[in-house]
């Protein structure tokens, strides 16, 4: 066997790790991160009243920087929203069936606001999960103190009903 096949496949090998090494920080690494959505209750009304347009609104509180160091990656190049989900807690057996529509909305310190998911109708469902809206990227709204608002239509509950939830975000580095 001549000098040139034996040498091959680790030339071959060595360009393989390289390229794989190279394009490592190219968008090709990504992890999740994710927040929990603290309780939130809203308001019976046995009349059945019309829901307020602000359902709740909460910080986003993930520390990008903090997560890239732990996965031991570099720098994020943008985040987008993997998913929200809500499940209701109280009272036993309640659905989101006052609520006909749903959205998500992201702010942050000089960013104008922009809708990060949305779902109509929603599913008198305990649990509800809200679809991304494609292509949006958190990672300027986190570093400006991102806040997520949800807004929705619909009637109030009958009786006081508390839900929680959690959004997951997608790093890409």
């Amino acid at each position: 066997m001549s000098t040139f096949t034996r040498a091959f496949p680790s030339f071959f090998a060595v360009l393989l790790m390289g390229g794989m090494l190279g394009t490592a920080g190219c968008g090709l690494v990504s992890f999740d991160v994710s927040q929990d959505v603290p309780a939130q209750t809203v308001p019976g009304s046995p009349l059945g009243a019309v829901l307020p347009a602000a359902l709740f609104s909460i910080p986003l509180n993930i520390d990008v920087q903090a997560a890239t160091a732990g996965h031991g990656t570099g720098p994020a190049h943008s985040v987008t929203l993997s998913s929200i989900t809500f499940t209701i807690r109280s009272p036993s057996g309640a659905t989101f069936a006052f609520v006909d529509s749903i959205s998500i909305s992201i702010s942050g310190n000089g960013l104008a606001e922009k809708e990060v998911a949305q779902l109509q109708p929603v599913p008198g469902t305990s649990t509800i999960s809200i679809p991304p809206t494609p292509g949006v990227d958190l990672l300027p709204y986190i570093n400006a103190g991102a806040t997520i608002t949800a807004r929705v239509s619909g009637h109030m509950p009958a009786s006081d009903t508390t839900f929680d939830g959690k959004v997951v975000v997608t790093v890409h580095v």
